[in-house]
C-alpha cells in the first residue's frame, strides 16, 4: 500500500498544480484561457514562466508563495506556469521566454516588456511590486518647485499639468507612472486653467518633448512608454544583464560619476548619427567608470582616461580614438559600423577579448532554452 501511494504521489502533483483554485495562494491555470480569464479585471499580474524540472522554478516557487498575502487579491494575481507543459508552449514562446524562471508583469491589462531581475526574496520582489502599484506623484503645488524641477539636469522628468486630481486623465497618468518609475521621476502641477492638461518629458539633452495625442489612458502609455526610456540609459551591474541579453553589439560611454555633461554631449551625437541603429543594431548606455573600475583595467585604462568610448561585440571590444571627436560628424558612426565589420570578420586584435560577455544571464540563476533547437537544459 504505501509503495503504491509513494508511485501515485508525483503524478498526482504533476496533475493536480496545473489547475486554477481560489484557495491556492498562487494561480496555476489549467491553459491560457483561464490564465486570461484570471488576469482579466486586475491591476496587476505577476506571471512566473518557469518549468517543473529547472531547479531554479522550484526555488523561486518557494519565494512567491509567501507573496499573495501582502497585497489585495482583488487587484493584484500572481501566477505559476509550467512552459513545457503543452498547454503553455505557445504561450511561454510568445512572450519571448528564453531562460526559466522568468518574471514579467501584466500591469492595467498592458504586457510589460521588462521583466524582474532582482534579488530572489520576498522582500525585494515584495518592494518591486508595491512601487509599481503605489503609483505615487509628486505634487507641484507652487510655480517654484515647478522652476527647479525643470532645471533639474539630473533626471529625465515627465511632468503633467492638470486642473484637477480628480480628472479621468490625471487617474490615467499616475495609473501609467507606475510602469515607467524606473526610468523617470513623475510630477504633476495642479493648476485650474483652461489650457490644460498638458504632459510633456523633460530630457537634459534633447529638450522637453510635449504630448499631444488621444487622452485616453493607451495613448499616454504608448507616449511615455517612447519618451520616456532614455535614449542613452544608464547601465548597472543590477542591469547589465537586461541589455547583454539583448546580444546588439553595447556602445559604451564610460564616464566620472559627477560628469553629465559628456551623457549630454554622448546622447546628442547618438541621435543625430546612429539613431537609425537603434535599437535593432547596437545599444548605446552610459556608465560609471568607478562602478567599472574592473573593466577599465582589463582594458588597462584607469579614471585619468574619462571621459572614453568603447564598443564591446561580446566577441571583442574597441576603443574609440578620443571622447571629443565625437564632435566631427560621421566620425562616431565610422567607428561603430568599422567595429562591428571587423568584429563580424573575425578582426579580433591581441589583448582585445569582449569584457561584457561575462555579466550576461547566468546559469547560476536560470536554464536556458537552446533557441536554434527549440530545446531546453533541461
Amino acid at each position: 500500500m504505501l509503495l503504491f501511494v509513494l508511485a501515485t504521489l508525483p503524478l498526482f502533483h504533476q496533475t493536480s498544480s496545473f489547475y486554477f483554485h481560489e484557495h491556492n495562494r498562487v494561480a496555476r491555470p489549467a491553459d491560457v484561457a483561464q490564465l486570461r480569464k484570471t488576469i482579466k479585471g486586475k491591476e496587476l499580474a505577476v506571471i512566473v514562466f518557469g518549468a517543473r524540472r529547472c531547479r531554479h522554478s522550484n526555488h523561486l516557487e518557494h519565494i512567491v508563495n509567501e507573496l499573495p498575502q501582502y497585497f489585495d487579491k482583488s487587484k493584484v494575481v500572481i501566477l505559476s506556469l509550467d512552459c513545457r507543459s503543452a498547454n503553455f508552449t505557445k504561450y511561454c514562446a510568445d512572450n519571448n521566454i528564453s531562460k526559466f524562471p522568468t518574471m514579467k508583469m501584466v500591469y492595467l491589462g498592458i504586457h510589460m516588456k521588462t521583466e524582474y531581475r532582482g534579488q530572489r526574496k520576498v522582500a525585494a520582489i515584495r518592494s518591486y511590486i508595491e512601487k509599481l502599484i503605489d503609483n505615487e506623484i509628486q505634487i507641484l503645488d507652487d510655480i517654484d518647485k515647478l522652476v527647479q524641477v525643470r532645471a533639474d539636469n539630473n533626471h529625465r522628468c515627465v511632468i503633467g499639468f492638470f486642473p484637477s486630481t480628480k480628472s479621468d486623465i490625471f487617474q490615467a497618468f499616475k495609473k501609467v507612472s507606475g510602469i515607467f518609475h524606473e526610468q523617470c521621476y513623475f510630477y504633476a502641477f495642479i493648476n485650474d486653467v483652461q489650457q490644460l492638461p498638458v504632459i510633456a518629458v523633460r530630457d537634459s539633452a534633447l529638450g522637453d518633448d510635449i504630448f499631444t495625442g488621444k487622452q485616453d489612458i493607451n495613448n499616454i502609455y504608448l507616449w511615455i512608454r517612447d519618451n520616456c526610456r532614455p535614449l542613452v540609459p544608464e547601465m548597472t551591474f543590477n542591469n547589465a544583464e537586461e541589455y547583454i541579453e539583448q546580444k546588439m553589439p553595447l556602445l559604451i560611454l564610460y564616464r566620472n560619476t559627477s560628469d553629465l555633461d559628456s551623457v549630454n554631449q554622448f546622447t546628442k551625437v547618438v541621435n543625430s548619427e546612429l539613431k537609425d541603429l537603434l535599437p535593432n543594431s547596437i545599444t548605446a548606455v552610459h556608465v560609471d567608470g568607478a562602478a567599472f573600475r574592473n573593466a577599465l583595467r582589463f582594458a588597462n585604462l584607469t579614471m585619468e582616461d574619462l571621459p572614453l568610448i568603447q564598443i564591446d561585440t561580446f566577441k571583442t571590444y574597441y576603443t574609440f580614438s578620443n571622447f571629443t571627436d565625437i564632435l566631427n560628424s560621421g566620425k562616431l558612426r565610422n567607428f561603430v559600423r568599422n567595429s562591428i565589420e571587423n568584429s563580424k570578420s573575425g578582426t579580433v586584435e591581441a589583448g582585445k577579448k569582449s569584457i561584457f560577455s561575462k555579466l550576461k544571464p547566468s546559469s547560476n540563476r536560470y536554464s536556458f532554452i537552446e533557441q536554434s533547437s527549440g530545446k531546453d537544459e533541461l
